[in-house]
């Protein structure tokens, strides 16, 4: 007597027969869990992706008005200094310090 398994192979016993079936089933399972943590994977970097993208944008767009003002900024010093001479300021250290660019760099890397 020939047993045949769902899959159309042939066995000598039944308990063969559900033995490859068993493995067969698990088989399938296991294509269906990793298939399920593949998809949640590549939706999580799809999510990171265009996480990042967004956030790019607006540091994009903040650079695009940083730029904007520094040209404003040269068109009014030089419009003063034209009319007036020198334009002369001083530093004392808060926000409007130049330094504050570089703290802020370095801020960001770890030596």
């Amino acid at each position: 007597m020939k047993i045949i398994s769902k899959m159309g192979k042939e066995y000598a016993t039944v308990e063969e027969c559900l033995a490859a079936e068993k493995e067969y089933d698990d088989a399938v399972v296991a294509k269906k869990v990793e298939e399920k943590a593949l998809a949640e994977r590549k939706a999580k970097n799809e999510a990171m992706i265009a996480e990042r993208k967004n956030a790019a944008a607006k540091v994009e767009e903040k650079r695009q008005a940083l730029i904007e003002a520094q040209k404003a900024y040269k068109e009014e010093l030089s419009k003063f200094c034209s009319k007036y001479g020198a334009y002369h300021y001083t530093v004392k250290g808060g926000e409007d310090s130049w330094f504050n660019l570089f703290d802020n760099f370095f801020d960001n890397f770890w030596f």
